[in-house]
């Protein structure tokens, strides 16, 4: 077994992300929870893209896009499903911010959503 590198019997999540961090595929941001992709990582994500976009369009599916961020609305009505995973999320409340005169960043608060967003 290579040094700092968890057995993947004993626990495969673990194993799974040292390998990604070992071979230089991605790393950690100071965002909780999401992980910058690496040339050698984006390299493969295009890779993986390529052969599903053919096998896509080979079964006559089309690609698509969706936002970012829903309503938080849309988000409630399937809150049965949202459990394991409620929190993961974030919820955006505003859509700027503002410098307050000392140097510092601040939310905007007549910038407030009528809606959060997840």
């Amino acid at each position: 077994m290579s040094k700092g590198i968890t057995s993947k019997n004993d626990d495969y999540s673990q194993w799974y992300n040292d390998i990604v961090i070992k071979a230089d595929l991605a790393e950690h941001s100071s965002v909780k929870g999401c992980m910058v992709i690496k040339p050698y990582g984006y390299s493969i994500w295009e890779k993986i893209q390529a052969v599903l976009d053919q096998k896509f369009k080979d079964t006559g599916h089309s690609n698509a896009y969706f936002p970012l961020f829903i309503p938080k609305s849309y988000f409630s009505k399937e809150a049965a499903h949202v459990e394991g995973f409620a929190t993961e999320c974030a919820v955006v409340t505003h859509y700027r911010l503002k410098n307050d005169g000392n140097g510092n960043i601040v939310v905007d608060e007549t910038a407030k959503l009528e809606e959060e967003l997840i």
